[in-house]
């Protein structure tokens, strides 16, 4: 569980610092369906629906702040 809150949030700060809102959406959905298929195969290490939603709240978090670093770093530009 840990590792997979570490992965999701360097994700979500890489795409605040990158791209806008549609790509925190598409991220999410693409979340939803990775946990799905993962979960779908048997995979070991089964994503309950607690798990999924701590998943995407971790990543909402993490691209704002990486949404707050990148407006920071225009700022200081110029």
């Amino acid at each position: 569980m840990l590792t997979s809150i570490f992965a999701v949030s360097v994700a979500g700060i890489l795409l605040g610092l990158r791209f806008k809102g549609p790509a925190l959406l598409a991220a999410t959905a693409l979340l939803l369906i990775g946990i799905v298929a993962w979960n779908g195969l048997g995979m070991p290490g089964h994503a309950s629906v607690g798990t999924s939603v701590i998943l995407i709240f971790v990543l909402a978090c993490a691209y704002l702040v990486g949404l707050s670093l990148s407006v920071y770093r225009h700022r200081d530009e110029g």
